[in-house]
């Protein structure tokens, strides 16, 4: 069963994302701080990264940008979700492998993922 982390610093998008992910069959973990990232990375050890764009702290931009910069986590699909336009979103440039903007259906959400975590087993 793939593991998910989700993070997303308002609490009820992270909950909600946890219980429609885990009814399909996922392991998730979701966090609401962006220095939780770091931590939850290491001892959840997750097949993707679920991470809104805007966070308490941190742009998840940058930190997927970090993620695939490092060679250990290089490989860890990130799918970003955003409120912002889509024209907004591009200026900071991102090795994201995918993105949602919201609102979002759900079930759109969980087919995302599939197919996110089937081209990362591909490659």
């Amino acid at each position: 069963m793939p593991k998910i982390l989700v993070v997303d610093d308002d609490p009820g998008n992270a909950e909600v994302m946890q219980m429609v992910l885990e009814s399909e069959g996922f392991q998730v973990k979701r966090i609401c701080q962006s220095r939780q990232f770091e931590p939850s990375m290491t001892s959840f050890c997750p097949d993707l990264v679920l991470m809104d764009i805007l966070l308490d702290a941190n742009d998840g931009r940058d930190i997927c940008n970090d993620l695939k910069a490092d060679r250990s986590t290089s490989h860890i699909p990130v799918m970003l979700i955003t409120a912002m336009l889509e024209s907004q979103v591009s200026n900071i440039a991102c090795d994201a492998d995918d993105i949602m903007f919201k609102p979002f259906d759900y079930a759109a959400l969980v087919n995302k993922v599939k197919n996110v975590l089937r081209r990362a087993a591909t490659n």
